[in-house]
């Protein structure tokens, strides 16, 4: 296959202005995106938060409500689904059972009128890609999960097309070929070249394939960004709550000015800012992730051990700080048992403040 040189594999969507509805229920909301040539873009959300429903208007699937979608450089609102050079790969893989590997991947050929030598070509080409050169002449029932998702993506990537569009395409998957499909796909669509928009609800899927995610929910592009960005810089409650396992400690308290210094005091506790400045005093959120809160001997925080979780490379400690649960993340393996006193501390640098009437980052 071509590595992404061809006019048809350099392509970029632009998203603009879009709003969905279903009768009064709407399923975006003034969608702006972006998604540069060659990028591996995620849609990341909850169930119900938009994410399919844009893939599937950017395939031709629905029909847009209000605003325009642009597929290099053309606007394709109107432009039916087998005219806009996209490929889609859904969730159950969608094989057809009475047809052997060969001919699920060469199906979509034979309907453009391919030569049968053009087809064994192409289909031999895209099959030693996806290493499955050794299944074409088997069904999909002979096949196991991982094998049948690369026939779909074979099937979808032999017609070279301009943009990609995958709707959890994983998610039938088991844990561990899950994580192994992961790598096998990030290293594909890197050799490919092709621009793809791949759906999921997993923010781990999200964080080890994507250049860009956005985040969505109800509707509403969140953030958009690459994975460091939105782990260390989340901009809103929702994307802080959703990016990252164990998810991020969210601690209510006020932002208080305390002489020249600033000073977070929530109901128990209260924590000292040498570098940090607000403009206004706020009800706020305070957002840490576990690895971020770390254990000290004097001058921290007094915790008590609910629970240790010693995971070989990490420990998870569940902690109780006055009336709130806090997860900590220790580096390696520590012996300590549910019940014990400890002091903690949290990084300032790492501290995220959250206004709780915005729900928008403060510490920008």
């Amino acid at each position: 296959m071509d590595n992404g040189g061809s006019e048809g594999i350099m392509s970029e969507v632009i998203v603009e202005n879009v709003t969905k509805k279903f009768g009064n229920f709407v399923a975006l909301d003034n969608v702006n995106l972006t998604i540069k040539p060659k990028e591996f873009f995620v849609l990341l959300g909850p169930s119900g938060s938009g994410k399919t429903t844009l893939l599937r208007l950017i395939a031709g699937l629905e029909d847009i409500t209000e605003g325009s979608i642009y597929i290099g450089g053309k606007k394709v609102n109107d432009v039916p689904p087998k005219d806009r050079n996209v490929a889609m790969v859904f969730q159950n893989y969608a094989l057809y059972p009475h047809f052997n590997v060969f001919d699920n991947i060469a199906l979509t050929l034979k309907v453009r009128g391919y030569s049968k030598d053009a087809i064994k070509s192409r289909v031999s080409e895209i099959a030693k890609i996806l290493h499955i050169e050794d299944i074409l002449n088997k069904k999909p029932r002979e096949l196991s999960g991982g094998q049948q998702q690369r026939v779909a993506l074979a099937r979808a990537l032999v017609r070279e097309p301009s943009v990609f569009l995958l709707d959890e395409p994983l998610s039938n998957l088991d844990a561990k070929l899950r994580v192994e499909a992961r790598s096998f796909l990030r290293s594909l669509q890197k050799e490919v070249g092709v621009t793809t928009v791949f759906v999921t609800h997993d923010q781990s899927e999200a964080m080890a394939l994507a250049t860009t995610i956005a985040v969505l929910d109800k509707g509403i592009i969140k953030q958009v960004g690459d994975p460091y960005e939105l782990y260390t810089k989340p901009k809103d409650i929702f994307t802080a709550g959703f990016i990252g396992s164990p998810a991020m400690n969210m601690i209510p308290g006020k932002l208080v000015k305390d002489g020249s210094s600033w000073r977070f005091v929530s109901e128990d506790f209260s924590v000292q800012l040498i570098n940090t400045e607000f403009e206004n005093e706020y009800d706020v959120i305070l957002g840490i992730r576990p690895e971020h809160i770390t254990l000290v001997k004097d001058d921290g925080i007094n915790a008590k051990i609910n629970n240790v979780e010693p995971m070989g490379a990490v420990t998870y400690l569940d902690i109780q700080v006055g009336s709130v649960e806090l997860t900590v993340q220790y580096t390696g393996l520590i012996k300590l048992e549910a019940g014990m006193e400890i002091k903690v501390k949290f990084v300032e640098e790492k501290m995220l403040f959250y206004d709780r009437k915005t729900e928008k980052l403060l510490n920008v």
